[in-house]
């Protein structure tokens, strides 16, 4: 039998009491060295995260890409493991995927790939959305710990793996929910939304990374990324393309009530996004990431 491998998590969180408890009990199943990147939380987010057993360490939010890659070192440097698990506090593993995981850890077929996708699902509106684009993605969530760094970005940054890496997927699903509170949601997307107003200025101006074209054919999950910044970006009265895109084109109507309101949040975050990037570049500066 093959040796089995070490395997550390991170968790990066801020403000999140309410979900740290599921996401935690989630990682546990498959490794104890769980730690938990906080980026100077208000509420009970450490003590939770403490309580349960994670090594937590609190570190001053500069961007997601900025905050992954200061995680990743931390945790190589203090657990040297041969594989990460990257969780954000509002996702948590179903019991295929754990023990999934844990069954190539034990017998050390982890090994036979350096970055392995998980198939998320998002819960929205008490439903799990099944149209609208949302049941398709897949995600690169664990990978050895020398495969990859997170591009420059400050925020949905892609995981950069070098072109031999090899990629697998893994049977099971990542479940996000990340509505608690409606007052919670409106305002963690409208701060996403300043975040990705920035990145795009930034693309503009030449001073952020651009997701090769080579690197979006070789590996699916970067396409959405590529395909968002060489035309999205670029097309006219994306709000309104963004609701037709979830809602009709894509079927989105079909999940009720909860597709719906889906649709109608991501076009007003597209909408939030122009206007900010709009605004930026009218200051003729990036802007402060807050």
């Amino acid at each position: 039998m093959a040796e089995s491998l070490r395997l550390a998590a991170y968790v990066l969180t801020r403000n999140e009491e309410a979900k740290i408890r599921r996401a935690m009990t989630s990682l546990l199943k498959v490794t104890p060295q769980v730690v938990v990147v906080d980026s100077e939380s208000t509420d009970e987010t450490r003590a939770i995260a403490a309580e349960l057993g994670a090594d937590v360490v609190v570190h001053p939010f500069e961007g997601f890409s900025a905050q992954r890659n200061w995680a990743l070192d931390y945790v190589k440097d203090r657990y040297q493991p041969d594989y990460v698990l990257s969780l954000d506090a509002d996702e948590w593993m179903t019991d295929d995927l754990t023990e999934e995981i844990s069954s190539r850890l034990a017998d050390g077929a982890l090994g036979d790939h350096n970055v392995y996708l998980f198939h998320r699902q998002i819960r929205f509106d008490g439903r799990t959305l099944r149209w609208g684009g949302f049941a398709s993605t897949w995600l690169p969530r664990l990978f050895h710990i020398d495969a990859g760094r997170y591009e420059t970005r400050t925020v949905n940054e892609p995981l950069a793996v070098p072109p031999a890496a090899t990629v697998a997927r893994l049977p099971g699903t990542l479940v996000n929910d990340d509505v608690d509170s409606w007052e919670g949601y409106i305002a963690k997307h409208n701060g996403y939304s300043t975040l990705e107003a920035q990145a795009r200025v930034e693309l503009r101006q030449g001073t952020a990374e651009k997701t090769p074209l080579a690197d979006a054919i070789r590996r699916p999950y970067l396409r959405r990324r590529w395909l968002r910044q060489q035309v999205w970006d670029r097309l006219p009265a994306r709000p309104a393309l963004r609701f037709v895109q979830i809602y009709l084109i894509a079927g989105g109507f079909l999940d009720g009530r909860a597709g719906f309101r889906r649709a109608l949040f991501e076009a007003w975050q597209e909408m939030c996004t122009d206007l900010k990037a709009e605004e930026l570049e009218r200051q003729g500066s990036k802007g402060a990431v807050q």
